[in-house]
């Protein structure tokens, strides 16, 4: 699934992965950080705010990383959890869920305790997967949750209806470019603050400085996307939809390639195509599929640059003028390739 699902086209596990895989291939590299943060958990819920009221923590968790999270939940004694699609059309899809979860101040100090190892499990297993955004509030659960789930669907003016899946890290990361401050505000009201990883995998800090109370904050609608922000979500969103659809197409090819590299390719490739006049979504694609499958550089080559001129000039499409290219010429732009990769390690080392 992408930034936004279309209504009537939603509810895929496609991109579940096995998580019990994971863990069991090897000890995770952040254990030694876990103390850090735990402590900085604690340390962030002492005392109370400047009004009186308590912090406390939540966490949004897409599940669609995990494998079994959502029986999981149910055995973990006294949690306080719900699916934010809970009566949206997706309640069947409880496997795939978004889930807000409460964590009791208590389970920090208790290591044994069931919700103490659920948060360390989370913390630990979700960076990679950008599946989960802590967050802290004085809010009641219910409260947090009534307020939440006002995000996620939305409709436009034209009366299409759409998923908003602000819970993927990456997601929420282009919608805070996309929302006006007064959307950004409005959203951020009832927490102090909200932390995410970016794609990076560094850890990002949303703070807010005046959050609102409940009563004040849940009065009136929330101000929905315009289809000008819709358009540029979609936008933002191209680049993991062609990082997706190569890995599913592409597999040994480019395996080499970590999500990050591959995704930076991707928007190396989507720019120089812009350069060259090519909008059309097809050439594009063609574009960045010859950027990533062959050299980053390709177009640099004298006889690539006389089929781009063609191309810019409206004389041949991308795919015909890049066929009158023989294979020894791509060879060859693949051997400088490599190459500069092996002078570039060189180099490094």
């Amino acid at each position: 699934m992408g930034d936004v699902s279309n209504i009537g086209n939603a509810g895929d596990g496609s991109d579940a992965a096995d998580m019990s895989e994971a863990i069991a291939a090897a000890p995770n590299p952040r254990e030694p950080e876990w103390p850090v943060f735990l402590e900085a958990l604690k340390a962030s819920l002492r005392g109370e705010t400047s009004d009186g009221r308590p912090m406390r923590l939540y966490a949004i968790v897409d599940t669609r990383g995990y494998q079994e999270l959502d029986t999981q939940l149910v055995t973990v004694h006294g949690l306080r959890y719900a699916s934010l699609w809970t009566d949206t059309g997706l309640d069947a899809y409880t496997d795939i869920a978004p889930y807000l979860i409460a964590f009791d101040r208590q389970a920090l100090d208790d290591e044994g305790g069931e919700q103490h190892r659920l948060l360390r499990q989370l913390w630990l297993d979700a960076v990679d997967l950008h599946a989960v955004t802590w967050l802290w509030s004085t809010w009641s659960f219910d409260a947090l949750d009534a307020h939440l789930r006002r995000y996620v669907k939305y409709a436009l003016p034209n009366g299409r209806a759409y998923y908003l899946f602000f819970f993927d890290n990456h997601v929420f990361g282009r919608l805070r470019l996309v929302w006006s401050d007064t959307q950004a505000q409005q959203f951020v009201a009832p927490f102090g603050e909200i932390r995410y990883r970016n794609r990076r995998l560094e850890e990002v800090v949303w703070r807010n400085d005046a959050p609102a109370s409940a009563g004040a904050a849940q009065a009136g609608d929330v101000q929905g996307l315009s289809e000008k922000q819709h358009a540029q979500l979609i936008e933002l969103g191209y680049p993991d939809k062609l990082v997706l659809k190569f890995r599913e197409t592409m597999a040994v090819s480019i395996e080499h390639l970590s999500d990050g590299e591959l995704y930076e390719r991707v928007v190396e490739q989507l720019a120089r195509a812009a350069n060259y006049g090519i909008v059309d979504e097809q050439q594009t694609l063609y574009y960045v599929l010859t950027g990533v499958q062959v050299a980053p550089r390709f177009d640099e080559h004298p006889a690539v640059q006389v089929c781009l001129v063609a191309v810019s000039c409206g004389e041949k499409s991308l795919d015909d003028a890049l066929l009158t290219i023989d294979d020894a010429t791509w060879n060859a732009i693949r051997d400088d390739y490599d190459r500069s990769l092996l002078e570039e390690r060189d180099g490094v080392a």
